[in-house]
């Protein structure tokens, strides 16, 4: 069955935000830039000077400063920002568990401050915290930087409950900006420790950090800015790719056919589920397949097309059902409310060795053997839990590191993942990338056989495996952007995702915007002259 592949436009991205780094890129990049004669307090001063602008841009009515400050580099951030609010007049209080002893840049920024304010101090008594924290417009989080892996114990951890619980105390929480990273996200993972304090907005330098673009992080991070300092890294072997989306089809040819836009074979729907097949259907003729033929449980193949009669149902009861409608198909799609009965192990026998562009989600993932996608066209679509089964661990375990969860399964079963959820990321191959759209109401049930649908009449047209998972994937999150953008993110249902679907692929609707925010280097060149230490 010939079919043609759709002409993909492409909107441009911001460079900067096309891909993400390791912290031990981030590192040597500062050294490197150290060593060609960067000074290390000029650019500590930059990185200041970006966060107290986004500060005040945001919170322009913050009067009453509270800056959480730890004893290293990222500290260093933090006093520098001090610094630049006594001098706009703001009332400043810096906050820790101890009272540090500076180095390095670090030690140039304390003297810079208390140089200039001599009787300020870092406050490390509870009563004074407490008041502190209680009447504070904005806290400013410059506790700990890119080189924390570690839990957060000791003082420091009791130091972050109490802050904690103050804040949460409090009727109205005041705002929270995070320097760099929110203290505890690991920044090559992004895991978060338990007492990591969600920020509002994260001011992240130099290059956006791997462990900000998926998971917890995501959330803890809040708005997410980019400040280059006027001194951006070169992409390297450690990079991975970030995904903006506002990919869309170019227009039909006049002479086109519903032959030439592929068929896809829904298997799906279990007695009682026939609301997962009919979801993953109608996504697949929302994203322009030229036929969805739904392989269904008999109990309700007859109504499974109400309302939308273009799908073409038939009720299978035997593997030879479901290969006639293989031999129709140019793709197909198994899993969405597959049950784990003797009809669903029927179906999936059936399909385990078809050799068409397959998709593989939901029930149909506990079923997957070592090898059995090897070396074939599939993608498969697990959220965190079904991870865990795959990897014969713990969904915690899977959000602790999702970048390596998903090459991990990828290297194991030899296909294409989608490891869904906040900053889904594609593994393919050497080809690792993260989703930086989306929106928490696509936390509801069907979203998922919306998405499959979707990666099922994709393949079926003939794009390459990598383009269906990054245009699917970030079509699916745009249009859950869309949809919370006009309606709020509460109650969304699955299917309130087609119109949206269909505009996104048109061109008709623009995309909101990239997930990441850049703000512009200072003009300012005090980072000239002998570098001393690394952040």
């Amino acid at each position: 069955m010939s079919t043609a592949a759709p002409q993909l436009i492409r909107h441009v991205v911001d460079p900067a935000f096309a891909r993400a780094w390791s912290v031990e890129s981030i590192q040597a990049h500062e050294q490197a830039l150290f060593a060609g004669g960067v000074d290390a307090y000029g650019l500590m001063e930059r990185a200041g000077r970006a966060a107290f602008a986004e500060l005040r841009d945001r919170w322009p009515g913050g009067a009453r400063l509270a800056i959480l400050i730890g004893p290293g580099q990222n500290g260093g951030d933090g006093l520098v920002v001090a610094r630049l609010a006594k001098q706009a007049g703001l009332t400043v209080d810096l906050l820790g568990w101890v009272r540090p002893t500076f180095r390095g840049s670090a030690a140039h920024a304390w003297a810079a401050l208390s140089g200039g304010f001599p009787a300020i101090e870092v406050q490390t008594e509870s009563a004074a915290i407490d008041e502190v924290l209680q009447a504070a417009d904005v806290v400013v989080d410059a506790l700990f930087g890119i080189g924390l892996s570690r839990a957060i114990e000791g003082a420091a951890a009791d130091f972050l409950r109490r802050a904690d619980t103050v804040l949460s105390s409090r009727a109205e929480r005041p705002g929270v900006l995070a320097v760099d990273l929110p203290s505890g996200v690991d920044a090559n993972s992004g895991a978060i420790d338990l007492l990591t304090l969600g920020a509002d907005c994260t001011v992240t330098f130099l290059g956006i950090k791997r462990g900000l673009t998926t998971g917890p992080a995501v959330a803890a991070c809040g708005e997410r800015v980019l400040a280059d300092l006027g001194y951006p890294p070169e992409a390297d072997e450690t990079c991975i790719e970030l995904l903006h989306g506002g990919l869309r089809f170019g227009p039909r040819a006049r002479d086109g056919h519903k032959g030439r836009f592929g068929t896809v074979l829904i298997a799906a729907g279990n007695r009682g589920m026939p609301g997962a097949a009919r979801l993953a259907a109608e996504a697949a003729l929302r994203a322009g397949a030229g036929k969805v033929i739904v392989a269904t449980h008999p109990d309700h193949a007859a109504t499974l097309n109400i309302g939308r009669p273009e799908l073409i149902v038939h009720g299978v009861e035997t593997a030879q059902d479901v290969l006639r409608l293989v031999s129709l198909a140019t793709s197909v799609v198994v899993g969405p409310g597959l049950g784990r009965d003797g009809w669903a192990m029927t179906a999936w026998r059936a399909l385990r060795d078809c050799p068409l562009p397959l998709v593989v989600d939901a029930d149909a993932l506990r079923l997957l053997g070592p090898n059995s996608l090897r070396e074939r066209d599939a993608v498969i679509t697990p959220h965190p839990g079904e991870a865990a089964m795959l990897l014969e661990c713990d969904a915690a375990t899977i959000n602790a590191d999702r970048l390596g969860a998903a090459r991990s399964i990828a290297e194991r079963l030899g296909c294409g993942v989608v490891l869904k959820g906040a900053g889904s990321v594609l593994a393919d191959g050497d080809r690792v990338a993260v989703c930086q759209r989306g929106s928490a109401a696509l936390a509801t049930a069907g979203t998922g056989d919306v998405l499959a649908g979707l990666l099922g009449a994709l393949l079926g047209m003939g794009l390459s495996r990598q383009s269906v998972m990054e245009l699917g994937v970030c079509l699916h999150a745009e249009a859950g952007e869309l949809e919370a953008e006009a309606r709020g993110d509460w109650g969304m249902a699955a299917s309130d995702l087609f119109g949206v679907i269909r505009a996104l692929l048109n061109g008709q609707v623009e995309p909101l915007g990239t997930g990441w925010r850049r703000r512009c280097a200072s003009s300012d060149d005090s980072s000239r002259g002998q570098g001393d230490d690394g952040r």
